[in-house]
């Protein structure tokens, strides 16, 4: 029963992540305001999925009737899935005064293909297309493409302990009109793109004797780019409680702490954020490959270097469906 829950669970808190917030950006400038909106986020609070072993009993002509402990379901190959959110961002730009809100919607569409898999190692190519379109504030709409290598590896048959190792290269582009000093009244076009390697550790656990469970992560990325004022080395951990008083409906809340090391920043050669986000989501999942959720999130971003501190709140509305074979 836990199995569906915690997956479930797990790809909602994508959602909530996504409106946890945004990484440090210098949000003055349009381009960086692109950069350091909810982009990056989206994986943020991503564990891992976890499958739950299920039982399974053989008949042996000498032995009779065997139980086997556990078998480990077999990951589709392929795996489609999209999620449409719906938002409101109390800080569109990522200042520490004078923010704006706005509303915008994030079309998000995948595609993974699992080449092959054993008991405790589970390697995945996923491709991703992101859509951000703002109502008030369209200098700030933009896409990305990004594909991405995950390999994920059982350290217990219960899958109650897994790594993940990861890495991810993307685009940010855009087709508004480039409003800069030095316009040429062309579009922006591409203007950013990074390679992200990510490592992290989770335990997955119930609490108690409750349809209630919880996850907890650490690990480490590194981002590097073109431009590179975004580079940085990052440690973060995460905890999540995930409570499913029926099986179709699902509560989640998180906590994520991160410390950002900036590597090339151009205002200070040792800026350092301390980025904190948190959030609650419920979710329905009427039928198995439909999911209709709400998020409230907020993320507080402290900076050693002027103007990165900022706050921002983001609830939202979610409507997921995914489709695997």
């Amino acid at each position: 029963m836990f199995g569906p829950i915690i997956r479930r669970g797990l790809r909602l808190l994508c959602g909530a992540c996504l409106l946890a917030g945004a990484t440090a950006g210098r949000a003055q400038d349009d381009v960086a305001a692109r950069i350091g909106t909810q982009q990056d986020v989206i994986r943020r609070g991503e564990a891992g999925t976890v499958e739950q072993a299920i039982p399974f009993r053989l008949t042996d002509p000498e032995l009779g009737e065997i139980d086997i402990v556990a078998r480990q379901p077999r990951p589709k190959m392929f795996t489609f899935w999209t999620d449409q959110s719906f938002l409101y961002t109390s800080n569109a730009f990522l200042v520490p005064n004078g923010e704006q809100h706005d509303f915008f919607w994030n079309g998000r569409f995948d595609a993974s293909f699992v080449p092959y898999a054993t008991r405790n190692f589970t390697p995945r190519l996923t491709f991703e297309q992101n859509f951000f379109r703002y109502d008030e504030f369209s200098t700030l709409n933009f896409d990305s493409s990004s594909l991405q290598f995950d390999m994920k590896y059982d350290l217990n048959r219960d899958d109650t302990w897994f790594v993940n190792l990861s890495y991810l290269g993307a685009i940010l582009y855009s087709d508004e009109p480039n409003t800069g000093p030095l316009s040429t009244g062309e579009d922006v076009g591409e203007f950013y793109k990074y390679g992200l390697l990510n490592a992290s550790i989770t335990h997955v656990r119930p609490l108690g004797t409750l349809p209630l469970r919880a996850a907890f992560t650490g690990g480490t990325n590194w981002r590097h780019g073109d431009p590179s004022d975004f580079d940085r080395i990052s440690l973060f951990a995460a905890a999540v409680v995930f409570y499913a008083p029926i099986e179709t409906v699902q509560f989640t809340a998180f906590v994520r702490p991160e410390l950002q090391f900036y590597l090339h920043d151009p205002n200070s050669s040792s800026r350092t954020d301390f980025n904190l986000s948190g959030g609650v989501s419920a979710g329905w999942t009427p039928v198995e490959y439909l999911s209709i959720g709400a998020t409230a999130g907020f993320t507080t971003n402290f900076s050693s270097t002027d103007p990165n501190d900022y706050n921002v709140f983001l609830p939202s509305v979610v409507l997921a469906a995914r489709v695997a074979f």
